[in-house]
C-alpha cells in the first residue's frame, strides 16, 4: 500500500498554497475552545497547546488579541504564534472579544463595555486549571485594539502579567489617564515592547481621535518603570528595500526590578523596548496575510518572533532564574469554600474544569466532592482534585 502511494506520488510536487493548509489543518487540530459566561456574556476563547506537554511543566501562558472587526481565529491563521509555540514552550490563547471590539475605554459610541480585564484574567485561570499553565508571569499582546486591551492588562494588573507588547495600538486618553497613577498594586510593573509605524493611518503615532502618541506610551512606561532616560539606538537592517519603511529599535534598560521583594518578579529588571517603523502603516511587521491591516507592511522583521524572543527568549530576562510562585496559603478545601460563602469580593470564587463559574453557599459544600476545580481566595489561586471518598 505504501509503495503504492510512493509511486503515485512521485514526480508530483505540492503547491505551496496546499502544503500551507495541511500545515494549518494540522496545527488548527490541536487547538482547543474554551468557553464560559463572565458578565452575563458568553466568552470563548481557542487554545493552542503545544503536543507533549503536560500539566506538571507549568508553560507559560500568550495571550493574543486581534484588533478591532477580526476575532481570535484571525490571528490564529494570520499571526504565526502556533508555530512558534513549540521552541518557546508555550501555550497560546486567541480569546474573542464582544462585537469584534475590546474594552480599551475610548469612549466610542457602540464600542464595547464589557469587563474584558477580568474576562481575561478568568480564562487565563480557566487555562491553568485544564493544562497547569502559570498563575504568575504571563503575557499578552495585540494589534490595533488588541494592543491597547495589552495596555490596560499591564496597568491594571502587573501582579500578573510579566510583559506586554502592542503592536499598532496606544492608550485611549482616558485609559492613559488611569495609568498614570502609582503601580497598583505598589512596585509592580511588566516589561514592554511597542511596534508602531509612522504612516498609520488608523491609529495615528502622532496621536488624536481620542488616543495618545506611541511616543507617548513608551515615555510614560520608561518613567513608570524607573528606566534610564537615554536608551540604546540599534537601526535594524534595512534587508528590504522594497517595503518602503525601515525600522529603529529603542531600547531602555535595565529599569527596576518587576515586583517586590518574595514575589516572582524580584530580582527580574524591567525593560522597556520601542521599534519605531518609519513608513510602516497600520500593520503586523512581516505578516503576509492577505487584508490584514492598511498600508505599508515592513519585512525587515517578523513581529510575532520578535515578540515571543521578548517574552521568553533572548530578548527576556532570561539570566535571571525561574522564581517560585508566592508562597501560599494552605487551607483545607471546607475552609476555602467557607471563606469564599462569605466573600463579598467579586474575583473570588469557585469554577470548574471548563471554567464554568459556581455559586458556593454555607449549605452546599458536599456538593464539590469530585472532579477538577479551581479556586480563587485571598489572593490566591489553588488547583484541587477531589476524588471519589
Amino acid at each position: 500500500m505504501h509503495d503504492k502511494l510512493k509511486t503515485k506520488s512521485r514526480g508530483f510536487k505540492w503547491p505551496p498554497i496546499l502544503v500551507f493548509l495541511l500545515i494549518l489543518n494540522k496545527l488548527e487540530a490541536q487547538t482547543a475552545t474554551v468557553a464560559f459566561q463572565h458578565g452575563g456574556l458568553n466568552r470563548t476563547a481557542q487554545v493552542y497547546v503545544p503536543p507533549g506537554s503536560q500539566p506538571s511543566d507549568s508553560l507559560p501562558l500568550v495571550l493574543v488579541l486581534h484588533g478591532f472587526t477580526q476575532s481570535g481565529t484571525t490571528m490564529l491563521n494570520s499571526a504565526g504564534f502556533n508555530a512558534l509555540a513549540q521552541q518557546y514552550r508555550a501555550v497560546i490563547a486567541y480569546p474573542n472579544g464582544v462585537n469584534a471590539g475590546w474594552n480599551t475605554q475610548s469612549g466610542m459610541p457602540g464600542a464595547s463595555t464589557a469587563d474584558d480585564v477580568g474576562y481575561l484574567l478568568t480564562l487565563a485561570d480557566s487555562i491553568r486549571a485544564r493544562w497547569g499553565t502559570r498563575y504568575h508571569r504571563l503575557y499578552s499582546c495585540g494589534f490595533s485594539a488588541g494592543g491597547f486591551m495589552s495596555y490596560r492588562l499591564a496597568c491594571e494588573r502587573p501582579d500578573r502579567f510579566e510583559a506586554v507588547a502592542s503592536v499598532a495600538g496606544t492608550m485611549s486618553t482616558t485609559a492613559f489617564a488611569a495609568c498614570q497613577g502609582p503601580p497598583l498594586p505598589p512596585s509592580f510593573h511588566v516589561r514592554l515592547l511597542h511596534i508602531h509605524g509612522t504612516s498609520d493611518g488608523v491609529v495615528s503615532y502622532a496621536g488624536g481621535n481620542g488616543n495618545v502618541s506611541a511616543e507617548q506610551c513608551v515615555q510614560s512606561w520608561v518613567s513608570r518603570a524607573q528606566c534610564p532616560s537615554q536608551p540604546v539606538v540599534q537601526a535594524l537592517p534595512n534587508t528590504n528595500t522594497a517595503d518602503g519603511s525601515t525600522v529603529e529599535e529603542f531600547r531602555y534598560a535595565p529599569c527596576a526590578p518587576l515586583g517586590p521583594v518574595g514575589t516572582t518578579g524580584a530580582g527580574r529588571p524591567g525593560q522597556v523596548v520601542f521599534m519605531k517603523v518609519t513608513g510602516g502603516g497600520h500593520t503586523w511587521p512581516g505578516n503576509t496575510a492577505p487584508l490584514f491591516g492598511l498600508g505599508n507592511v515592513n519585512r525587515d522583521f517578523q513581529a510575532t518572533a520578535r515578540i515571543m524572543d521578548f517574552f521568553l527568549g533572548s530578548g527576556a530576562t532570561a539570566t535571571n532564574p525561574e522564581l517560585p510562585n508566592l508562597p501560599e496559603k494552605n487551607p483545607t478545601w471546607s475552609e476555602v469554600l467557607g471563606g469564599l460563602s462569605q466573600s463579598k469580593d467579586p474575583s473570588e470564587g469557585l469554577w470548574d474544569f471548563w471554567g464554568r463559574r459556581y455559586p458556593v453557599h454555607p449549605s452546599n459544600h458536599g456538593d464539590y466532592d469530585t472532579g477538577l476545580w479551581l479556586t480563587r481566595f485571598q489572593g490566591q489561586t489553588t488547583k484541587w482534585m477531589k476524588l471519589p471518598q
